[in-house]
């Protein structure tokens, strides 16, 4: 997550958050300011070197909300702009990312997906974790891993529904 705070010429606040794993790929974005005007200004005219001309809100790449910042600043229409790049493993992550219950139910599907996994696997998985001689004989220590990662996906996401 890709999180600009943007501090106007008379105080204003405000903050845009980019939900994306690099500066090249489009993420959903939030966006929250203190101030009608600076609002405007930062979400009216929208453009980059290598984008052009950009929907804010309508979720976008953090490279082009990177460089209509810089310009702004540049320009003297905004006083200053603080990037924070935060990562799965900060303490913070969680509240950062501000997940409900309907999202976490659309992550596990795409883990299953990213990961290999299919139906079949992870019953037949379940059914032998008991049984670490089995385990060993079946599976190698790659798999092992894999099935461990899994594992700890799938308790963050518990922890990330309370």
């Amino acid at each position: 997550m890709f999180r600009f705070h943007c501090e106007g010429l008379n105080g204003e606040q405000a903050d845009i958050s980019v939900l994306a794993v690099d500066w090249s790929i489009q993420g959903d974005t939030q966006f929250s300011c203190n101030d009608d005007q600076f609002a405007c200004l930062l979400l009216s005219g929208c453009r980059s070197d290598s984008g052009g001309f950009f929907n804010l809100l309508a979720g976008t790449k953090p490279m082009y909300v990177e460089q209509w910042l810089e310009y702004l600043q540049e320009q003297q229409k905004i006083k200053q702009v603080r990037v924070k790049i935060s990562l799965p493993d900060d303490a913070n992550y969680n509240e950062a990312l501000r997940l409900d219950e309907e999202n976490i139910q659309q992550l596990l599907p795409l883990i299953f997906k990213v990961g290999g996994f299919n139906r079949l696997q992870l019953n037949r998985y379940l059914k032998q974790r008991s049984n670490p001689a089995t385990l060993s004989t079946r599976y190698g220590p790659a798999e092992l891993q894999r099935y461990r990662i899994l594992n700890d996906i799938i308790r963050l996401l518990n922890k990330l529904r309370r």
